[in-house]
Formats: structure tokens, sequence, C-alpha cells
């Protein structure tokens, strides 16, 4: 699409709403709500075939599929991880982020800084999402890019070695908000190879 005509485009969609926090654009065209039925309608958890849980979407050179660091990784949900999960523990806060086998600490930081707001913190990570009420292995988050609100699904497989969460990670081990934001934001950034940090 030309510059002219994607400026029309994105025009067009705004003055629909499209692309505001309330109504962000579907990254990979995936519905939260709609697919999040779906999985409850025919009782099974969520699996997400644009950002399989596999060796290769780990990233590549350290983290690629053929080096020794990702040998033995196993991607478990969360209740496999501890009893009882949860998505956030009493508030949101910085202690939710200590940081993994990985060196984001660019995005951990500002992901640390939305804990310090709640109202902006709602705006990426959308409340009412947990591991009780209507579970089903998938949640969202938003990520504000080029003028634009964008929503992205990811289901809950997260990598893990020796029994540990390989990436981000809670104080207390039972709280999961941040690395399923860190996962979302790799498979947001995926899409123009510009993250191959993580997944």
């Amino acid at each position: 699409m030309t510059s002219t005509a994607n400026r029309l485009a994105r025009k067009q969609d705004r003055e629909q709403g499209i692309g505001t926090n309330e109504s962000p654009v579907k990254f990979s065209q995936q519905d939260y709500d709609d697919l999040r039925q779906q999985c409850l309608k025919s009782n099974r958890l969520f699996e997400d075939n644009t950002f399989p849980a596999e060796r290769k979407t780990l990233g590549y050179k350290e983290l690629g599929p053929y080096s020794p660091n990702t040998k033995g990784v196993v991607w478990k949900r969360p209740n496999e991880l501890c009893s009882d999960p949860q998505f956030i523990l009493d508030g949101a806060t910085r202690t939710d982020i200590c940081q993994g086998a990985l060196g984001d600490c660019w995005l951990l930081a500002a992901i640390a800084s939305l804990t310090m707001d709640q109202q902006i913190l709602d705006r990426v990570v959308p409340p009412g999402q947990s591991f009780t009420e209507n579970y089903a292995g998938i949640f969202h988050f938003k990520f504000w890019q080029f003028g634009n609100w964008t929503d992205v699904v990811i289901d809950d497989r997260l990598p893990t070695k020796d029994g540990k969460l390989l990436f981000v990670h809670s104080a207390e081990g039972s709280e999961f908000w941040s690395p399923l934001l860190e996962k979302a934001y790799a498979k947001y950034g995926f899409k123009d190879k510009l993250f191959l940090f993580y997944y």
C-alpha cells in the first residue's frame, strides 16, 4: 500500500474509532472475546498457532532452536507451575517483575513504571483477566505504536527450564501478569523481527 493510501486507510479507521484503546487494532486478526468464547464453548484451552510454543520461537543465536541454552525448555501453563496461580495478586507492583535469563531490563523498567499508575496499567493490561473465572488459557494486552493501540492475544504457555520460568517472573512465583505481558510484547515485536530476544 502506498504511503498516501496507508494514511487514508488509517484516517478512516480513526474516524471509526479503530486504533483507540477502547477499540484497538486486532493483531493478527485475533479477537480476544471471540477466541475465548470458542474455547469456553468447546471446553478447551487456547493454543496460539500464530505464536507457537516451540523451541524455534524462542529466538536466535543464544536462544536459537539448536542452542544448548534452549535444550530442555518445557512450555508450561501457570497452573502447572504452582497450585494457585494469580493474574494479579494484591495489586500490580514493581516486585512482580524479576528479570530472568534475558537481557531485557529496558522492557522490564517500562513494565515496572506501569505499576505506578493504575489507570495507565489498565490501558495496557486489561482488567478482569484471571485463572479462575471463565479461564480458557487466553490473555490479551494492548500496546501503543505509531499512533494506534493494538490488542495482542496470547496463550498462557510459558517457557520453563528445570521447572522454573525462563524469563521474567514475580518474586512470589504465583503471579503471572508480567511474564504474560512480556510474552505478548515478544509476539508483537516478532512480526517485524524487531524483538527476537525472546521468542
